[in-house]
């Protein structure tokens, strides 16, 4: 063998390892078998998923798109458009006490808005108010017993 040979062979270790029996382990001179691999992560677990809120997970739910069916047409839309056609569907059907939802829904809706333009504040308002005057006329309707008496079906 050469001298080139040799220094072939040290080409591909580290100049800065120090051979195991002339290094002193001390301050800031960990053992080299603990020390931090190339390449590899000292966090392998990585950092902790951040806990979604809860308005976080029902906004995402809210914009999933479902299919939803229309009389024989299949349509696609998101849960929020399906949630308020199903709770209005409910409400003409005779269950009203869903329609607290969709005014829910609305608040909600106009709080985390509260930035947007004054008229779309307007047009919730608006909505609100239609839905109020609904529950008052159903209440009405209910305390007279039926329905058909005050034109509501």
């Amino acid at each position: 063998m050469s001298p080139n040979d040799n220094n072939s062979r040290e080409k591909g270790k580290k100049r800065n390892a120090p051979s195991q029996e002339s290094y002193r382990v001390g301050y800031g001179r960990p053992p080299t078998e603990t020390r931090f691999k190339p390449g590899v992560s000292g966090n392998p677990k990585g950092r902790r998923k951040k806990v979604p809120t809860f308005s976080e997970v029902t906004e995402q739910v809210l914009n999933e798109t479902i299919e939803m069916r229309m009389g024989d047409r299949l349509l696609r839309m998101p849960n929020r458009e399906a949630l308020v056609r199903s709770a209005i569907r409910q409400a003409f059907a005779g269950k009203p006490r869903l329609l607290t939802v969709l005014r829910a829904i609305m608040r909600y809706e106009r709080e985390n808005q509260q930035g947007q333009a004054d008229a779309d504040l307007n047009l919730a308002a608006e909505d609100e108010a239609i839905l109020a005057d609904f529950f008052v006329r159903q209440r009405a309707t209910e305390n007279s017993g039926s329905g058909e008496e005050n034109g509501i079906l």
